[in-house]
């Protein structure tokens, strides 16, 4: 039976997710068919200097969203 499961993390803890969905997969034993991400836009910093760095005016992480396509036995 094909089943979805949905993990959320932050781009600055990618590797994090990775493990979470390995992890998963393992204790589970679970066959992953198919995993696609989509990463929500950044937000800006509206405090931030005009003119400033790139780096500057990003007030938060993005998030992302992976959708786990997956067989159960």
């Amino acid at each position: 039976m094909q089943r979805i499961k949905l993990f959320k993390g932050l781009e600055t803890e990618v590797e994090v997710l990775e493990e979470q969905i390995n992890a998963w997969a393992e204790s589970e034993g679970v066959k992953i068919l198919q995993a696609t991400g989509n990463i929500a836009t950044q937000s800006y910093n509206p405090a931030a200097k005009p003119g400033g760095s790139l780096q500057g005016n990003v007030a938060v992480a993005s998030d992302v969203l992976i959708t786990v396509l997956y067989e159960t036995s």
